[in-house]
């Protein structure tokens, strides 16, 4: 008798039934869709212009090793504007389009809250985002959200604990009088008294247009060693550090994260001069250069020397695109776990993943292995800013919290 496809699939569903174990045979999906909103125009449309290229970077070099479990993934990102309404008609469009979404990458912690009471049921997605907000790192309250690194609170615990062990004794917060700028204050002042550190200055400022001399005037009177900032992204925070050292002052000024991106930097010391140079702050991350021993960081720089050849991505990945890519390489992992297990990715599946992820060789984005502990990792060091060599160097060993 002559076998073929047919008969042969014939002859195995009667072996089943005589065997009387029901099977369910579902194909493979096609593709797994990760979606992303991003600033492609809008008051952060540099930040959205330079990550969004990574998320197709991803997808290359994920297929290109065999995808998860053989199924390839495709990438979609669509501009929200930096308007959490835009990004969360974005994600109700892709929910509504996209047959195989299993992933979906947010652009601010002002999306992140508004599509909180939407991730049930079939809505549910696993979910990274821009944010560090420290009241998304709850999984109780937000199981299928997660950040790639450490809070805002974790960045000023770190932080503080470098000045303590600098031997500082007194410190300034100056932030922004947003949601984003107050977000770590109330731990700040816990973790300043129990190390011992006077918290000297609480000035708030305006996001951007803030009036610089008054804020200056008032550190220069607190009399503070050291001054961090926190709730900016561009503008205010250099212009803040200028003109405390046109004042004369000796403070030494540290960031969070958003304050930390080498481009502003060398802009700002290339227009003004090197008034940034000491400047300090705290990552989550290796820098990009910073690739010896770092095989997901030589990845990258491969690709992107050809595929970003003659634009900015070229030699140099921003902290944003590094954020992005750290929180979509967690979710992969998780995505990897799941179907290994032979289980589908669903979003229940895949936040049980991602929460279980322990001891996490990254491949270059920390320096020690991290796991994953309440949807976050705190993890971070110090780095300080040269503006003879234009790069952030490590100026602390890896801090925990």
């Amino acid at each position: 008798m002559k076998m073929n496809r047919r008969t042969m699939l014939a002859g195995s569903a009667a072996a089943v039934s005589a065997l009387g174990t029901p099977a369910l045979l579902k194909a493979a999906p096609k593709e797994y869709v990760i979606g992303a909103s991003l600033p492609m125009t809008g008051p952060f449309a540099t930040a959205g212009q330079l990550i969004a290229p990574v998320f197709k970077m991803i997808e290359v070099i994920t297929n290109a090793a065999g995808g998860i479990n053989g199924v390839p993934i495709r990438t979609t990102v669509e501009d929200s504007g930096y308007v959490p309404q835009n990004a969360l008609a974005n994600y109700q469009r892709s929910l509504a389009t996209e047959e195989n979404l299993v992933y979906y990458y947010g652009d601010s912690t002002g999306f992140m809250k508004l599509v909180a009471p939407e991730l049930k049921g079939d809505n549910a997605r696993l979910m990274g985002s821009t944010s560090f907000a420290s009241e998304l790192a709850n999984p109780a309250e937000n199981p299928y959200q997660y950040l790639a690194g450490p809070t805002y609170e974790d960045q000023f615990d770190i932080l503080l604990q470098n000045i303590k062990n600098e031997g500082g004794s007194t410190v300034a917060f100056i932030y922004s009088n947003t949601e984003f700028g107050r977000d770590p204050l109330a731990t700040g002042r816990k973790k300043a008294e129990e190390l011992g550190i006077k918290v000297v200055l609480e000035e708030a400022t305006k996001p951007q247009g803030a009036d610089i001399p008054t804020h200056v005037t008032k550190l220069a009177q607190s009399g503070a060693e050291y001054c961090i900032l926190q709730g900016y992204v561009t503008g205010v925070w250099p212009q803040l550090i200028g003109g405390a050292r046109q004042f004369g002052l000796p403070t030494k000024f540290m960031g969070t994260f958003w304050g930390m991106e080498k481009l502003i930097a060398d802009k700002v010391t290339a227009q003004a001069g090197p008034f940034l140079d000491g400047y300090s702050g705290v990552m989550p991350y290796r820098y990009s250069y910073d690739d010896t021993d770092a095989p997901r960081y030589q990845a990258y720089a491969a690709f992107a020397k050809k595929a970003f050849k003659g634009t900015a991505l070229e030699n140099y990945m921003p902290t944003w695109g590094l954020q992005g890519l750290c929180a979509i390489e967690l979710a992969l992992d998780a995505m990897r776990a799941t179907a290994e297990a032979d289980k589908p990715l669903t979003a229940d599946n895949l936040a049980e993943a991602i929460s279980n992820i322990k001891d996490w060789d990254s491949g270059g984005f920390f320096g020690p292995k991290v796991s994953m502990n309440t949807n976050k990792m705190g993890v971070g060091r110090v780095y300080t800013y040269s503006a003879e060599s234009k790069l952030f160097t490590p100026s602390s060993d890896w801090l925990t919290t």
